[in-house]
């Protein structure tokens, strides 16, 4: 039995926590709200202190990365939160898994790959970059054990509020009243299915 922190209860973190969970695994689920998952425990924790995200990952082996300050404070709040994981991994071993997004991509001509270049220019993307990029480097030079799981747009059970293909859109579908899309209509846009973004971040612990 394998115990996890889970830090962020939004509509990946908390059917995480409770995967992990009703597989049996030790599971805290950390906001700073306190905010419940079924079976987990739940903990009040500010992510950009080191010092209690340290003493929140203490004996656990994986911590999942699933918090998502608002847009606007971005800037300010995901600097210390990539420091914060960094110095709670380095000092329990812990392994970070993060749930990622595709902005550092850029505006991409084909398909993204885990290959493809990071050639965003907008502020929100490059928050992202560089977050990663200091995990990566602290993963490269041996002081952590990191991977970063990227997915785009979702949908599936929970997806309500800001999201796109959620409860809003499908709600006017079924009224038949006029519901809204992100972007273009008529040009391809990939969607992911919010329980197999769950399971490929189970996934990649392995």
């Amino acid at each position: 039995m394998s115990k996890h922190l889970v830090v962020g209860a939004g509509l990946i973190g908390r059917p995480l926590a409770g995967r992990l969970a009703a597989r049996g695994d030790t599971v805290t689920i950390a906001t700073r709200s306190g905010s419940a998952a079924a079976g987990a425990t739940a903990l009040v924790l500010d992510a950009s202190d080191p010092a209690a995200f340290t003493h929140a990952a203490a004996n656990a082996s994986t911590i999942f990365l699933c918090t998502n300050p608002p847009y606007t404070d971005w800037a300010a709040q995901w600097p210390p939160i990539y420091e914060a994981v960094i110095a709670a991994a380095s000092a329990t071993g812990a392994r970070i898994v993060v749930m990622g997004n595709l902005y550092s991509y850029g505006s991409p001509t084909g398909a993204m790959t885990e290959h493809s270049s990071e050639t965003t220019t907008e502020a929100k993307g490059l928050i992202r970059r560089a977050g990663w990029a200091k995990l990566r480097a602290a993963h490269d030079a041996g002081h952590i054990r990191a991977v970063e799981v990227r997915a785009s747009d979702y949908f599936g059970p929970g997806a309500t509020g800001t999201a796109h293909l959620g409860e809003a859109f499908f709600t006017a579908v079924l009224r038949s009243k006029t519901a809204h899309v992100v972007g273009k209509p008529h040009l391809a846009h990939s969607w992911n299915y919010l329980p197999d973004i769950v399971t490929t971040l189970i996934a990649a612990t392995d």
